[in-house]
C-alpha cells in the first residue's frame, strides 16, 4: 500500500476528479492538503465526497509555499506517508526546505513532484537562475513525474535530472466522466459552432476571441460562438452577448452532463490565449483545438499536433482566419481532425494516468 500526501495549493475541479481516480486504486491511500486557490480567477471547486482524505487550509495559492499554517499541518502528519507530492515551483521553495528538513530527521517518506520540464521565469528562455533552481529541486527530490514524455526526455537531455529519477504521466481530466454522458460523434453539418472553454482572464486573450469571431462571421453568417467560463473579464463577454444573439455564454460549468451537449454540437474549441487542460477536454470529446503561439502555454500543448488534431496559430489575423475557414468549410478535413483528436484523447485517459503515476512511484 502506497500512502501519499498530495500538496495542492489550488484544488480545482479537474484536479479533484483525477485524484479521486488515483485514490480508487486498491494499492493507494491518498490524502490531499489543499489551499484556497486563486482569488477572483474564475476557478471552480467541487464540494462533494471524495475517495481520498481532504484537508483544507485557508491559505491562497500564492502564499501556500510560505505559510506557517501549511507547515504546521505537514509537521503533524508527514510521518504517516510513504510519498509527499510538492509542486516544484519558486514560490514553494521555503516549504520544500521545511519538508527536506523533516525528511532528514525522520527518513520515513520520499518526496516527488509532478510538473513541467523546468522552473521558468516570465522570460522567453531558461535563465541561469531558472536552470540552477531546477537542478537544485531535481537533485533533492527523490522522483520527478513530468506532464509529458517529451518534457521528461528534454529534462534528461539537457542535464537537468538523472534518468533514474525521471518519469512521466500525461496530465489528464476525468475522461470516465465524459464517457458517462457522451459517445463520440461528428459535429452537425451546416451549423458551425466555435467553443471557448476556460477562465475569463487576460492570459486567455478573450478580446482576440471576439476579434476572430467577427472576422469569421463575415464569411459564415450562421456561425455561432459558445463560451464556458467566468472570471474578471466577464464584462467583455457580457457586452458581446448583448450585441450578437449568436453568442451564447454559459458561465462556469464543471459537470460533464451539462458540458457534453455543448461539446457535441460544437465544431472546434478555440482558446486564443494560454492553454492547458482545456486541450485534454476538447480531445476527450473528439474536437480539434486551436490556440495561438505563446511561450507560457501549459505542458498539455505537447498533446496538440499542429495540422493533425488542431492548430497553433501564428497570431497573424488574415493568415489565421484562412486556416480556420478551411477547417470550417472542408468537411473531410474537419472529420479527420475530430478522429485524430479523439484518438489522442483516448491516450490521455484518466485510467492511463493512474497507471503511469503508480508505476512511477513503485519503480525501484
Amino acid at each position: 500500500m502506497l500512502n501519499i500526501l498530495w500538496l495542492s495549493p489550488n484544488f480545482n475541479h479537474y484536479k479533484a476528479r483525477f485524484l479521486n481516480h488515483l485514490s480508487s486504486d486498491s494499492d493507494i491511500q491518498l490524502t490531499v492538503l489543499s489551499g484556497s486557490g486563486r482569488e477572483r480567477y474564475g476557478d471552480k471547486e467541487l464540494d462533494q465526497e471524495w475517495g481520498f482524505t481532504l484537508m483544507k487550509v485557508d491559505v491562497p495559492k500564492k502564499q501556500f509555499g510560505r505559510s506557517i499554517k501549511v507547515k504546521h499541518e505537514i509537521d503533524v502528519i508527514c510521518d504517516q506517508f510513504d510519498w509527499i507530492m510538492l509542486p516544484a515551483e519558486k514560490k514553494n521553495l521555503s516549504l520544500f526546505h521545511f519538508i527536506l528538513t523533516k525528511r532528514k530527521k525522520t527518513s520515513t517518506f520520499k518526496i516527488f513532484s509532478y510538473n513541467h520540464e523546468a522552473l521558468k521565469s516570465g522570460n522567453k528562455f531558461l535563465s541561469i537562475t531558472d536552470k540552477m533552481l531546477t537542478k537544485y529541486y531535481y537533485h533533492k527530490l527523490d522522483r520527478v513525474v513530468f506532464y509529458s514524455e517529451s518534457a521528461c526526455q528534454n529534462a534528461i537531455r539537457k542535464g537537468l535530472i538523472k534518468s533514474e529519477k525521471a518519469f512521466w504521466a500525461n496530465n489528464t481530466i476525468d475522461s470516465s466522466e465524459v464517457d458517462k454522458y457522451y459517445s463520440f460523434q461528428m459535429p452537425p453539418e451546416g451549423h458551425p459552432i466555435i467553443l471557448f472553454i476556460g477562465r475569463l482572464i487576460s492570459s486567455k486573450r478573450v478580446t482576440d476571441l471576439f476579434t476572430y469571431y467577427k472576422e469569421l462571421k463575415k464569411q459564415h453568417s450562421n456561425l455561432k460562438l459558445e463560451i464556458i467560463g467566468d472570471g474578471p473579464e466577464r464584462n467583455i463577454v457580457e457586452d458581446s452577448v448583448v450585441k450578437d444573439r449568436d453568442i451564447l455564454w454559459h458561465g462556469t460549468l464543471v459537470e460533464e452532463d451539462k458540458i457534453a451537449p455543448i461539446m457535441q454540437r460544437c465544431s472546434m474549441v478555440f482558446v486564443p490565449g494560454l492553454s492547458g487542460l482545456s486541450i485534454n477536454h476538447a480531445f476527450a470529446y473528439g474536437r480539434p483545438y486551436l490556440t495561438m503561439k505563446a511561450e507560457k502555454h501549459g505542458p498539455e500543448l505537447d498533446y496538440l499536433i499542429h495540422g493533425k488534431n488542431g492548430y497553433i496559430l501564428e497570431g497573424i489575423l488574415d493568415k489565421d482566419i484562412q486556416i480556420i475557414n478551411e477547417l470550417i468549410f472542408d468537411r473531410v478535413k474537419l472529420e479527420q481532425f475530430c478522429i485524430n483528436a479523439k484518438q489522442k484523447g483516448e491516450e490521455l485517459s484518466v485510467e492511463n494516468w493512474v497507471k503511469q503515476v503508480k508505476s512511477s512511484l513503485l519503480h525501484e
